[in-house]
């Protein structure tokens, strides 16, 4: 027992800093793709197709390939997978540094980026629910949550930088670079403790979880390309609409239909890829729905914000990463402070009220923001509140699910928390997408079709729109003045779009505001206290 205690003293300082790195390698990686759109639509050709593309690349492969990432390390072993999951995203970033075009950058650096998160960060999970216990395991979670935040504020700062002195290969090289660090420091992470019993890998339940879960998560993330319903510009449609939600329907049919299997699989073979436990123990599921909860609210309400401050108040990549600094410290400081502070809690209690924080923030948020600027007061507190709302579930959610499982088992969930993840961060963007493009649209045919002095031409031009999309006031001229309408009825436009503009964004902030009510009524599951340490024979 001596023994295990110093392994996990050693456990909570340099080797708990490497796993950070991983999670802010993760989520930095896109962040430096979303930051130089701009420089690989020169360099490369690109067009706003192909970026788009490429930007959800990742959370699709990864998200596909996550569940299984966690078996595979269950199998392996951990340290295994998680310096596979490193070294396959160095060769990555490699090839993104050299891509000759765009399509190599899309089809091979970043389908290489999404396999390398699929091992990376299931084993990250897995290493710390095998080397740290009780507390530490918390604190060590929370500590995750603190890095994903620092990298989506230090992520636009760094990566900025980068881009505008040294250019955006630079910036792909400093994050292979990273990728190696973490690798050689891998070294200094003790070796986590296996479970008893050895598990084989479930191929059949591998296709049907791949299947399913990429239909889902494709479908998620194309609700703001093609539409919810009304098609915007799908390459087909589905008696007329979008076919989105058919995808996601499908995706769901077919991991209903992998569950039966998994279940039969347990049973004959005692071990699968989603086991019987995660589905049955209220506290597990509560868990995964926080978890969900967490990436929805963050992608969302940051997107929202980013693009209203980007695209109207003109803030480049470096002021929008220190706006969010605040975020990021209000999420570390609640993540890893909570289970510092509070040796015994009410996880329940935590919870909600942190879900209560998440709504609070982004009305908060929401209120600063007006037809041709943003309050810097109101919307930097909105992003705090939103940031402890994060951390405070953050704190909580992964030592939920992992104190409720047996040990084999909650190594394994580190595949499934992170699929989780992914889920609620394609759900968060292409809700809050589909509403602002929706509203946008809907309003400004509405509201031009009022203007009496509108010449015919303009008039038709707007209403013939199928989707008007979120741009700067530059960008709106010269895109309605393209599609047809009469330039001469832009002094009438404008405003009526600045107008219909920051509505939208509001809209945005206040679908996040609804949503985090709806989870707030799911939150039944949570204990009111957390169990001990689990002792483990000497």
């Amino acid at each position: 027992m001596a023994e295990k205690r110093s392994l996990n003293r050693q456990a909570i300082g340099l080797p708990l800093l490497i796993l950070c790195l991983a999670q802010f390698l993760a989520s930095a990686d896109n962040v430096t793709l979303s930051i130089a759109t701009s420089a690989l639509i020169r360099d490369l050709g690109a067009s706003m197709s192909q970026i788009s593309t490429a930007n959800t690349m990742y959370p699709l492969v990864a998200g596909t390939f996550m569940v299984a990432g966690g078996m595979l390390g269950l199998i392996t072993g951990w340290l295994k997978t998680f310096r596979s999951g490193c070294l396959i995203y160095f060769i990555a970033e490699a090839i993104a540094v050299f891509s000759p075009s765009m399509t190599v950058f899309t089809c091979v650096a970043r389908i290489l980026a999404g396999i390398g998160g699929s091992l990376m960060i299931p084993a990250v999970f897995g290493i710390i629910t095998s080397s740290f216990q009780g507390r530490q395991q918390a604190i060590a979670f929370g500590a995750l949550g603190a890095a994903s935040g620092f990298s989506f504020a230090m992520g636009p700062v760094v990566c900025g930088l980068l881009l505008d002195y040294l250019g955006w290969r630079w910036a792909f090289g400093t994050m292979g670079g990273l990728a190696i660090i973490i690798l050689l420091c891998s070294v200094l992470i003790p070796l986590p403790v296996k479970p008893d019993s050895r598990a084989r890998f479930d191929l059949p339940g591998f296709i049907l979880s791949t299947l399913g879960l990429f239909l889902v998560v494709f479908g998620i993330l194309q609700i703001s390309t093609w539409g919810l319903l009304t098609p915007f510009n799908p390459p087909f449609t589905i008696f007329g609409q979008s076919p989105a939600l058919a995808l996601v329907a499908a995706g769901l049919l077919v991991l209903v239909f992998m569950l039966r299997w998994e279940k039969h699989r347990e049973r004959s073979c005692g071990s699968a890829l989603i086991p019987q436990t995660f589905l049955k123990t209220p506290q597990v599921r509560a868990g995964l729905y926080l978890t969900m909860y967490i990436f929805f609210a963050y992608s969302s309400g940051i997107f929202v914000v980013v693009s209203f401050v980007q695209v109207v108040g003109g803030l480049n990549a470096v002021h929008t990463g220190l706006l969010i600094i605040p975020f990021a410290v209000c999420l570390a400081a609640s993540s890893i402070g909570l289970p510092l502070i509070f040796q015994q809690r009410n996880p329940r209690r935590q919870c909600r009220a942190g879900l209560l924080l998440g709504i609070a923030g982004s009305v908060l948020a929401a209120t600063g923001i007006t037809d041709g600027h943003f309050d810097i007061t109101f919307v930097t507190l909105g992003l705090c509140l939103i940031g402890a709302s994060m951390g405070t579930v953050a704190a909580n959610a992964p030592y939920l699910i992992t104190s409720a499982l047996p040990e084999r088992d909650a190594q394994q969930s580190g595949g499934i928390q992170a699929a989780a993840r992914d889920i609620g961060q394609a759900l968060g963007i292409a809700l809050v997408s589909m509403v602002m493009l929706t509203a946008i649209t809907f309003s400004m045919k509405k509201f031009t079709a009022e203007i009496s002095t509108v010449t015919p031409q303009t008039f038709l031009t707007v209403k013939n729109l199928r989707v008007i999309p979120y741009l700067s006031d530059c960008a709106f001229q010269s895109m309605i003045v393209k599609s047809g309408a009469n330039p001469q009825d832009l002094p009438l436009l404008m405003p009526v779009y600045q107008h219909v503009r920051a509505r939208v964004t509001r809209a945005g902030l206040f679908s996040m505001t609804i949503m985090t009510a709806i989870f707030l009524l799911g939150t039944a599951g949570i204990p009111t206290s957390l169990p001990q340490a689990k002792k483990k024979p000497e």
